[in-house]
This record gives C-alpha cells, sequence and structure tokens, in this order.
C-alpha cells in the first residue's frame, strides 16, 4: 500500500503528530521510507520544540508538571522519565487516590489500583501500592516537591449533583468518591503554577466532563493562560482529555501550546521514540 501511495508524489510531508507514535504504519513510516526522504509539517515542527524544550532539559527552571488521570501504571513511565527534569509535581484526578492511600489517607469509593500490579521493561512486576510508595520516596530523593490534594468535591455516585461534598482534608469518607480536587488544593496548585517559569500539563483533575466536577481541571487551565499572558510562562497542555478540558472552559488559546495528540504525547514524556519522527530527515532527495 505504501509503495502504490508513493508512487503518486515525490515529496513527503506529515503534519500528524496525533498518530506518530503508532508502530508498523504504512502511512507514518512506510511511505517515506519509500520515498528516501520525509519532512515535517508546521504543526508538527511546533509539538517537536514544545517538547524538546522540557526534554531537552534547556527549559526555564523552576518546572511543574501537572499530572493527572485515572492509573499510575497509565503514568509512571512519564512520572520517572521527568523526574529529574522538574522541581515540582502536582497530582490529581483519580491518579492521586493511589499516593493518598500509599501516604495512609482514607480513601472511600474512590478510585484505585488496589491488588494490581504493573510490569515493563523498565521495572520488575511490583504490587501498584508498593510502586506508589516508592515513586514518593524517589521524588524526596530527586528534591521533587509533591502536591497532592488536600481536600476533595465528593459525592456517593459519579452523577451531577447540586449537594457535593467538600471534605476538611485528604481523608475520603466512607461510601463517598472524590470525583474532583477541592477548593483548598486548587489554591495550593495555583501558588504553585504561579512561581514557576515553565508548566506541562497531562491528565485532567477530576470528572470534569460533569459541571459539578469541573472546577478543578479549568482553574488549572485558566491558572496556565494567565501566567503565560501575564509574565510569559512557558505552558504546555499534552493533547487527550487535558486539552479538551481547555477548549471547554475557554483557555486553550491563551497557553504556549495545546498538543494535537494525546497518545503521542504521553509516548513522548515516556521517553519513548517515536516512529513518525524518526523517520523524518526533512530532506529532498
Amino acid at each position: 500500500m505504501a509503495q502504490r501511495i508513493a508512487s503518486y508524489g515525490d515529496y513527503f510531508i506529515s503534519d500528524a503528530f496525533g498518530t506518530c507514535h503508532r508502530i508498523n504504519s504504512a502511512t507514518m513510516v512506510d511511505i517515506p521510507a519509500v520515498l528516501g526522504h520525509g519532512g515535517t509539517g508546521y504543526l508538527l515542527q511546533s509539538e517537536i520544540s514544545a517538547y524538546s524544550k522540557i526534554l531537552g532539559g534547556a527549559a526555564p527552571r523552576p518546572i511543574v508538571a501537572i499530572v493527572g488521570g485515572t492509573k499510575v501504571s497509565d503514568k509512571i513511565l512519564l512520572l520517572e522519565h521527568i523526574m529529574n527534569k522538574i522541581d515540582c509535581l502536582i497530582i490529581g484526578g483519580a491518579l492521586a487516590f493511589t499516593f493518598l492511600k500509599a501516604a495512609g489517607y482514607s480513601i472511600g469509593n474512590s478510585f484505585h489500583e488496589a491488588g494490581q500490579s504493573f510490569e515493563d521493561k523498565y521495572c520488575e512486576e511490583q504490587n501498584i501500592d508498593e510502586l506508589a510508595k516508592s515513586f514518593l520516596l524517589t521524588a524526596r530523593s530527586c528534591n521533587v516537591e509533591i502536591l497532592l490534594p488536600s481536600d476533595h468535591v465528593c459525592h456517593t455516585r459519579c452523577e451531577p449533583t447540586d449537594a457535593a461534598m467538600i471534605t476538611k482534608d485528604a481523608n475520603v469518607p466512607d461510601s463517598y468518591m472524590a470525583l474532583d480536587i477541592g477548593p483548598h488544593t486548587v489554591a495550593a496548585y495555583k501558588k504553585c503554577i504561579s512561581i514557576c517559569r515553565m508548566a506541562i500539563w497531562n491528565g485532567p483533575m477530576g470528572v470534569f466532563e460533569i459541571p459539578t466536577y469541573s472546577t478543578g481541571s479549568f482553574s488549572i487551565a485558566k491558572a496556565l493562560g494567565d501566567a503565560t499572558q501575564a509574565r510569559g510562562l512557558m505552558s504546555i497542555i499534552a493533547g487527550g482529555a487535558s486539552g479538551n478540558a481547555a477548549r471547554l472552559c475557554g483557555h486553550s488559546c491563551r497557553v504556549s501550546h495545546v498538543s494535537s495528540g494525546g497518545g503521542a504525547s504521553l509516548d513522548l514524556l515516556e521517553g519513548k521514540v517515536l516512529p513518525g519522527i524518526e523517520i523524518l530527515d526533512d530532506k529532498v532527495n
């Protein structure tokens, strides 16, 4: 198929960052291989430029990484790879409850990867809870400040309500599930962002698709936009749900860069080589 498509053209320009992480892709990898060259388009150049600033080690300090989402196993490689490149790590979303439980807090019915294991080429199989505890110790040894939620917006079910409960501390009562970060947590996270010179955000702070639980994610988007516009914060939103949240609340246009690819962004931040970028040389034979 790649040979057939390549026969219709002389040049290959890639602007599909969102699919650059796909392996064995005829349209992303094989066409430039057949032609003997491949170039980057303007969008792909902007993606590479944005991520190279933090991954290349030349970013202005201090740097904060804001990480949310659901599972530690989905984000642990990202966390490990950027640990030596950042000064502060903000954790939110369901991801936070594995770390809060590891730190000794009660999490009620909030999502937690209890009893699950994680294995990949970087680490031997280990329980998620132990992995979270180990990560917190590693972060401290790297002098990275970890910010976890200190209060939550809770309900007994993941559905809209006019009677959401806000906890007084980081503990979630029995029979409740935390669905967004609380106001004290929002204030602490915004304060951290206000003193940093670069920020990268991957993963929402709560179930932002439901208005009741959107404040946390929308507040992060606004804080990034405000700091970018007011004092030149270098702000990157790594696509996916984070990008959707920023667009939904109207602040995506106020940050430095919103990535067009969630999966590709995650692979790049994990330190993986993206096949769709590796094949390109920007040369015309």
